[in-house]
């Protein structure tokens, strides 16, 4: 009888949940120095591809699939370096061109929790330099006897219960990929899109890319929610909508190569006025608490919350005329946008200087869900 080699690969790990996301945390020093080795440890490390993900810790969601790499930082005025990797469900692909906005939220209280920053109290601040994005982003992490706190009294809107507040800002969020807040040149323009014909988008690279497309585009209302899913027609459209916007600022040269090549990036926002809906909860959001209504596709499906990336992305274009965006969002005095998505509404605090976009703040909360080894065969 044939011989066979049982012994598995082992990595230490942390999982963790951040705002409406969980990711496998690594440090850097126990990865392999080369990163060409790192795509397949982390599809094995989630199970893809696969759409059950059995075989590994994906949860089936583009939210679910993720990987976060932390090493201390030797960058001034930073102090750890934190690369994101969005592990794609259907097909065997990693993507590193985005940022998450949620896993980035827990960066802060396990760079603390692992002793890669000092802790604080009653306030630590953390500083996270995204190499996905070579942008800083500021993390205000609430600590005691040495160790990030869970327990509070913050509820963010797609997590259960509430937690420790983490007051966090995305500084000078501008041109993450492409250099240029608008990368396109236009504030909005009109795309021919292949056998659906014409929309009016806004292309823009604040925190990530994002297309911002209107629901009437689309010929939908702007407040469905997972049966978005099964529509293939509108799906389609929004995927060929995303490929032109990939293709235009340079991600992929055909449109069509975007769904292989350019998975996470742009992201997609749809977007329609104020407007009353049900959440995922079944609960009733009024179109009074809000001041946009938005809808996020992560991955080819509706995200059941909403990026913070795309948050600071949709705050920013509400705030600067000429985008549809703007033409949309209700008049809003001040520098908070509540928006008015999936899971109930999510306020962003924009900094603006005109059209120059200073930070962005956001409050997520996130905690330690497992720690030890994770296996790979």
């Amino acid at each position: 009888m044939a011989e066979f080699d049982q012994k598995q690969r082992k990595f230490p790990c942390v999982y963790m949940r951040g705002g409406t996301s969980k990711a496998v945390f690594f440090h850097a020093e126990d990865l392999p120095k080369d990163e060409n080795e790192w795509p397949e440890i982390f599809m094995k490390v989630m199970g893809t591809p696969d759409v059950k993900q059995i075989d590994g810790m994906g949860g089936t969601v583009s939210s679910t699939s993720k990987i976060a790499v932390i090493r201390k930082s030797d960058r001034p005025g930073v102090d750890v370096d934190y690369t994101f990797r969005q592990v794609d469900v259907k097909i065997p692909r990693v993507d590193g061109s985005a940022n998450c906005g949620n896993i980035s939220s827990a960066v802060g209280p396990y760079a603390i929790d692992e002793g890669l920053v000092e802790a604080v109290e009653p306030i630590t601040v953390v500083r996270v330099y995204n190499t996905n994005t070579d942008k800083v982003i500021e993390e205000h992490v609430r600590v005691k006897d040495g160790h990030a706190c869970m327990y509070g009294d913050e509820v963010i809107q797609g997590v259960p219960g509430s937690g420790s507040r983490i007051d966090m800002y995305f500084e000078d969020p501008s041109g993450s990929r492409t250099g240029k807040l608008f990368p396109t040149g236009q504030k909005q323009e009109v795309f021919d899109v292949p056998g659906y014909g014409p929309a009016t988008v806004t292309v823009m690279d604040c925190s990530n890319p994002v297309v911002f497309i209107k629901a009437s585009d689309l010929g939908i209302q702007g407040t469905e929610l997972t049966e978005l899913n099964n529509n293939q027609e509108v799906m389609e459209h929004i995927e060929r909508i995303r490929g032109m916007a990939a293709q235009k600022i340079g991600f992929v040269e055909d449109y069509m190569e975007a769904r292989t090549k350019a998975t996470s990036a742009p992201k997609v926002s749809i977007v329609s006025a104020p407007q009353d809906y049900v959440n995922m909860d079944g609960k009733i959001v009024s179109a009074d608490a809000m001041d946009l209504c938005v809808r996020a596709i992560s991955v080819g499906m509706l995200h059941k919350a909403y990026p913070m990336t795309v948050a600071v992305a949709s705050g920013a274009a509400a705030k600067i005329s000429g985008t549809i965006v703007s033409e949309l969002v209700r008049p809003v005095e001040g520098d908070i946008i509540r928006l008015g998505h999936s899971s109930g509404v999510t306020e962003v605090d924009m900094k603006m200087d005109g059209e120059t976009v200073l930070k962005g703040g956001v409050t997520r909360t996130a905690r330690r869900i497992m720690d030890g080894y994770v296996y790979i065969r």
